[in-house]
């Protein structure tokens, strides 16, 4: 372990934060079109030329957002840590709380960006690259969870099939205002029990 302190973040660095959540806002609110570089600056408070020096374009905004995004909702250490331990309720505890978004906002900024994926090669790109790390990640979970050091097209299934569930709650709660969590859980949970058998 290395005794090095963490830095703190520098001007650059606390510049660019602060343009991914106030673009983050305005694309939640406004969607990914109607938000132009010019409406990112002037609300940022960070001119335009300088924008542009840190994001050379929208898409790398957003590619900076979901890479921020995966790296809170992948807790790559935590499922490293429970595979390795072969700890069982570690590697449930993870699955359990990879679906759960805690804000609403982000939940339609992920459609916003879905949809756009569907347009834009960029952004596709971006998504998929996405989707590929988190189906890798929880198909090593599931890979765990039946006591196998390789990942085999089982654990895939698996993964798919757990990522359809979270996706359609994704979709259900943010597009219908469904309560679908209770249900979420519920197949989330058969999931890991088919396993456990």
């Amino acid at each position: 372990m290395s005794n090095t302190k963490c830095l703190p973040p520098t001007r650059a660095e606390l510049r660019r934060d602060h343009v991914k959540e106030v673009a983050r806002r305005l694309f939640v609110e406004n969607g990914f079109h109607a938000t132009g570089i010019a409406a990112i600056a002037k609300e940022s408070g960070v001119a335009v030329q300088q924008l542009y020096r840190d994001f050379p374009s929208k898409e790398d905004i957003i590619a900076a957002i979901v890479a921020a995004d995966c790296e809170r909702i992948e807790d790559q250490d935590t499922l490293n840590t429970a595979l390795a331990n072969k700890d069982r309720d570690g590697i449930i505890a993870w699955l359990v709380g990879t679906p759960c978004r805690k804000d609403e906002s982000g939940d339609r900024l992920f459609l916003e960006i879905a949809a756009e994926a569907a347009r834009n090669d960029r952004i596709r790109a971006i998504f998929v690259d996405v989707r590929e790390r988190v189906s890798g990640n929880i198909s090593r979970a599931f890979a765990g969870l039946m006591g196998s050091d390789s990942v085999e097209s089982e654990h895939h299934t698996l993964a798919q099939a757990f990522m359809v569930i979270s996706l359609g709650s994704v979709c259900a709660r943010t597009l219908h205002r469904e309560n679908v969590k209770p249900a979420s859980d519920r197949l989330i949970a058969c999931l890991i029990d088919g396993v456990r058998a």
